[in-house]
């Protein structure tokens, strides 16, 4: 066989030997550079017969058989003289324009420009990606050379063009396979699967070609009076920016953290808006819509930082958890640690990175940014002025103020809400689309664990209240006056259960057009060590955040005297309370009915110390007569004279009774007199039972 091949190899005309592909010229000129550069010519052969699939993918006719490996290869290299003495072989027209526009915007050099062509090319053109495949086992150290060969390059040129700080490398175009190299053609791999394809389309706006790294975001849906409650961040942040993009100044990196649809991204657009500067976000999804993986997002951004350092422009970086969270056991964790903070030193762009969760990013991170912003759920004013502009012509400032009550009702709650009931029909009465828009907003609180109260829905005071109907040894107008004037204070508010401290709350919360933050033992109370603190110290910040009036109601429960402490954890609760007061600027507001469990240096703290006590004849009297004009009933002198002679009313027994009307409706003032009596007696009966063993 052998010596036939040898006798016909005189007449096969080498003209004929090669064949037309699809395959651009460059292709087969790189390829043909591979095989001959790094004698690839037996890899051709499975044992001693040419590969015919894979001689048709070369160009090759079926006249090649008649050729030994010795002949074949001074065929290849004949073909490969005639191909370099060609005048100009070049990338295909489309991919030449689309990596000429990205040269560009990075700054690449013409060989770079090559290096990503031919990149391209391998994941697209099979004559040259089966050639590729055909070189095995690469090492790093053997591709300045490889390559330089193969792009008709210098070796030194090359080496410089595959630095990690290298234009093209630093750009996030393309990455080196960092693990053993199982052939050539798993040595590159872009930012990600579709844009190598993308180089090969037509595109008109570069900002096509760059959509799964990069785009132009779309403009806010707030406005910047929605974010009054970041006056001071914001006062900070707008004139620094201003000056960071007029002088180009590197470094600059702002941190955006909170919890989820409290309008972290809505304000950087908000921000960029308010400047007038163009912001661009890192992509986090590729075009069908799946999600980009974290390494390959921060590709994207270097590329981002590339494309855009020589505009003025600023740069978001959306959910940045899988970024920043780092696997401690890796062995390249300390480079890549050191990599970030570089990368939050020196680049061009200024970049927003927002985050759920703060406690994922390393101290030595956050110590970067130049500014860190916390964004939690907007105050309650926020809140309604949002729902006014969700919710056009739809509500009234007070039906805005009830339904923004819930504290964690955030902007991308009530934004939804706003859409879907803006798309019923028009011809629905407006109280059932506002039933309807509270009942999204609370559907979607429910589903993310929080309590829904009837507050939402209704006065808490009800429709009888009077500060002169509560029997307090201070002139509570007067306090409600000084207090506004003052605008902060630490009152204690004591007596029996029901004397109307919780609704001298409301009512001075109403008067003071403050949101009042109400919170029980159970709600701060935790069943770990330390995390009663916790909920105690986020209790004042929340506070702090809403500028709300803070009720801690049953206050005993974490101010009890440390004298009688059984374990360590019930004194440091009370250290962290009585910190929390002293540091709390606004109103604080304690009630109990156990004033003598409290701890000795708490009572000092309060500026202070108010009793509620049972109703006088006189106000029990009045108060029944309001309650029997709301219920339209006529008071008679016989059931005035009862309620007069009963001591131990309070606000609240007049309350419980008056609810009882909606499902048990009293006929006269006699029959709501004796329900208030038959209450009382009951209460009664309770403080007379005996305790434990002495019954």
């Amino acid at each position: 066989m052998g010596m036939a091949k040898q006798k016909l190899s005189k007449v096969v005309n080498t003209e004929l030997l090669f064949i037309d592909t699809d395959s651009p010229d460059i292709c087969r000129l790189w390829a043909y550079r591979l095989i001959v550069n790094q004698k690839l010519i037996k890899k051709l052969y499975d044992i001693d017969e040419l590969d015919t699939q894979l001689a048709i993918i070369l160009g090759l006719s079926n006249e090649a058989e008649l050729l030994s490996p010795m002949q074949l290869q001074r065929a290849l290299i004949e073909k490969l003289r005639q191909l370099e003495l060609q005048p100009a072989i070049s990338l295909p027209a489309t991919l030449a324009v689309n990596i000429q526009s990205l040269g560009a915007m990075i700054g690449l050099n013409t060989l770079e420009q090559q290096l990503l062509g031919f990149i391209a090319l391998v994941k697209a053109d099979q004559m040259l990606s089966s050639v590729c495949a055909l070189l095995r086992n690469v090492k790093k150290t053997q591709l300045p050379a490889l390559l330089a060969q193969t792009l008709g390059a210098t070796e030194a040129a090359v080496k410089h063009m595959l630095r990690f700080d290298s234009t093209l490398l630093n750009s996030g175009l393309i990455a080196v396979e960092s693990q053993p190299i199982f052939s050539l053609d798993d040595v590159f791999e872009f930012i990600s699967f579709n844009f190598g394809y993308k180089l090969f389309e037509d595109n008109t706006d570069t900002q096509r070609l760059l959509k799964e790294i990069v785009q132009k975001t779309t403009p806010p849906s707030l406005t910047i009076s929605q974010y009054q409650h970041l006056n001071t961040d914001l006062h900070i942040l707008l004139p620094y920016l201003k000056k960071v993009v007029k002088q180009q100044l590197r470094g600059v990196n702002i941190l955006i953290y909170g919890p989820p649809g409290t309008g972290k991204s809505e304000l950087v657009r908000v921000v960029a808006q308010q400047l007038k500067i163009p912001l661009f976000e890192v992509s986090s999804e590729d075009d069908e819509g799946d999600g980009i993986a974290g390494h390959n997002r921060l590709r994207a951004y270097r590329m981002a930082q590339s494309f855009l350092a020589n505009s003025a422009a600023l740069l978001l970086f959306d959910e940045t958890e899988d970024v920043f969270i780092q696997n401690p056991f890796a062995r390249q964790a300390e480079p890549r640690k050191g990599w970030m903070n570089r990368m939050l030193e020196q680049n061009a762009v200024p970049c927003f990175w927002v985050t759920n969760d703060r406690s994922v990013i390393d101290d030595a991170f956050i110590r970067r940014f130049d500014q860190v912003i916390e964004l939690n759920t907007p105050p309650k004013a926020q809140r309604a002025a949002l729902l006014h502009s969700a919710a056009v012509n739809l509500l009234t400032p007070q039906e805005a103020a009830q339904l923004a009550e819930h504290p964690h009702l955030t902007p991308a709650i009530i934004t939804r809400a706003g859409k879907v009931v803006a798309q019923l029909n028009p011809r629905l009465k407006r109280t059932t689309k506002v039933a309807a828009l509270q009942h999204l907003m609370q559907q979607t609180l429910r589903a993310q664990g929080y309590r829904i109260k009837d507050e939402l829905t209704h006065d808490v005071l009800g429709p009888v209240y009077n500060a002169t109907w509560v029997n307090s040894d201070v002139d509570l107008n007067l306090l409600t006056e000084g207090l506004s004037n003052a605008g902060s204070g630490r009152l204690c508010l004591y007596g029996p259960p029901g004397t109307g401290k919780t609704a001298f709350c409301h009512y001075l919360a109403k008067q003071l057009q403050q949101p009042l933050l109400l919170k029980t033992a159970s709600q701060l109370i935790g069943k770990f060590v330390g995390e009663t603190e916790q909920n105690i110290a986020a209790a004042f910040a929340e506070a702090k955040q809403n500028e709300a009036i803070l009720l801690l109601d049953e206050v005993d429960s974490f101010l009890q005297d440390r004298r009688k402490a059984l374990h360590s954890w019930e004194v440091t609760s009370v250290n962290e309370m009585l910190m929390q007061m002293e540091a709390f600027n606004g109103i604080f507001v304690a009630s109990t009915n156990l004033l003598h469990n409290l701890d000795q240096a708490s009572l000092r703290r309060f500026d202070l110390k108010a009793c509620f006590n049972y109703l006088k004849p006189e106000q029990a009297v009045s108060l029944f007569s309001a309650h029997c004009k709301q219920l339209k009933l006529q008071p008679c002198q016989h059931s005035v004279q009862k309620i007069s002679g009963v001591r131990q009313l309070t606000p609240g027994d007049f309350a419980a009774i008056a609810r009882q009307s909606r499902f048990r409706p009293f006929s006269t003032a006699g029959d709501f007199a004796r329900a208030l009596l038959q209450e009382v007696s009951l209460k009664s009966a309770d403080t007379a039972k005996p305790i434990g063993f002495l019954q």
